[in-house]
């Protein structure tokens, strides 16, 4: 378990789920001065929604009663309207601008921990803890890095990505080492009411993961056919015509309503245009796409972030810093070669080259084709099992 043998006061993100419970359990067990927050976010529609969702009453609730039994305090916070301003509605926006969006990213970075340290603070607590299947370890020289989880499966450090180093460096992943079926037997173990519970959706405030009906529901442009338009082929050959371009999403096949027997994929949105574009399958695979919002784990602090974006020469003596070089080819100093990328979470990742563009931004280049770069999605930059910095794809 990735616990240091220091045992500061933790404050600890509990969901009421099996994760986040046995994290609590397990540093209190090692002896640390643990406080439970449950993080009260969204107010769901329907009680089957509850049983589902993380930031839920009902979640509230098992929480506090795992907390009961840990015998450690308990508080909710309200960060609704939080959650509403820097989750739910830059979903919305994402999508009525062609793009896909990733709101658990979001909510870790702009909303948990930010605020779970906040809090921690003010009650006089030195570190702050999740149940997320990821890794933070201390470098030789003093810097923390994040890092995949052991259990490949289950580990959620593509998450992570976005979350400023300052408050990486005083958070504890003890389940990072773990797999889930030993954290159940854990939860078993310590007598925890909620070993057998299930997961929780990913995306906790459309019920069923239904995102086209909740934009139908909330966005009147796209129900008055406001943003209806047509699908083209590459050559811009009309094809068709669609309700709505923001309920698609790049790689989707199904509901394109063309007919024909071809099978056919969205391989671009237009909001300027209202265009959806559409093509067989190879027209998916790409191998150069930028990334912008870029947000540097390694050898980079805030500080020194800041001289980056004064000066491109900063930037590129920063980027190449402890990356390997290549050993066929002298490369320039602006880029970074033997990385690995994931553009989605269940996505293996591929080998990548990435250059700065002297803007904060990065040109990837991949070693293979990958399917589906979609805008609005993360990518996330491996170097082995450290997470080197991850980024909001544009195009």
């Amino acid at each position: 378990m990735t616990i240091p043998d220091k045992r500061p006061s933790v404050a600890v993100a509990m969901s009421g789920g099996v994760d986040s419970s046995v994290a609590a359990a397990l540093l209190v067990e090692a002896g640390h001065r643990v406080v439970g927050f449950t993080l009260k976010l969204w107010d769901s529609e329907d009680e089957e929604q509850d049983q589902k969702v993380c930031c839920a009453a009902v979640m509230a609730r098992d929480a506090a009663r795992v907390c009961g039994i840990l015998g450690i305090p308990h508080y909710t916070l309200d960060l609704r309207q939080q959650f509403r301003r820097e989750v739910v509605e830059h979903f919305e926006r994402d999508y009525m601008t062609g793009r896909t969006p990733n709101p658990c990213v979001h909510c870790n970075s702009r909303v948990k921990w930010g605020t779970m340290w906040d809090k921690a603070r003010q009650l006089g607590l030195e570190r702050i803890a999740t149940g997320h299947y990821a890794r933070i370890e201390s470098a030789s020289d003093g810097t923390t890095r994040l890092m995949r989880g052991s259990d490949l499966n289950k580990e959620q450090s593509y998450f992570l990505w976005e979350i400023p180093s300052h408050l990486l460096a005083v958070t504890i992943l003890p389940l990072g080492d773990m797999t889930k079926s030993r954290v159940r037997a854990e939860a078993r173990r310590l007598g925890l009411p909620v070993s057998e519970k299930g997961e929780s959706q990913e995306v906790c405030f459309i019920p069923g993961d239904e995102y086209r009906e909740w934009l139908l529901r909330r966005r009147p442009e796209l129900t008055r056919g406001e943003l209806a338009g047509e699908m083209v082929d590459a050559s811009g050959t009309v094809l068709g015509r669609h309700s709505g371009y923001p309920l698609f999403t790049i790689g989707q096949r199904k509901g394109l309503g063309l007919g024909g027997g071809r099978k056919l994929y969205v391989t671009g949105i237009d909001p300027d245009t209202r265009r959806v574009r559409v093509g067989e399958e190879p027209d998916l695979d790409r191998s150069e796409f930028r990334v912008g919002e870029v947000n540097w784990l390694t050898d980079i602090s805030p500080s020194m972030s800041l001289r980056a974006k004064r000066s491109n020469l900063t930037e590129n003596r920063l980027l190449r810093r402890n990356a390997p070089r290549s050993d066929k080819e002298d490369l320039p100093d602006n880029v970074i070669d033997n990385l690995e990328v994931k553009i989605r979470y269940r996505d293996p990742g591929v080998p990548v080259r990435v250059s700065t563009d002297g803007n904060g931004g990065l040109k990837v280049t991949t070693r293979s084709p990958v399917r589906a770069v979609t805008p609005g999605q993360s990518a996330v930059f491996y170097r082995g099992d450290e997470v080197v910095a991850g980024g909001i794809i544009i195009d």
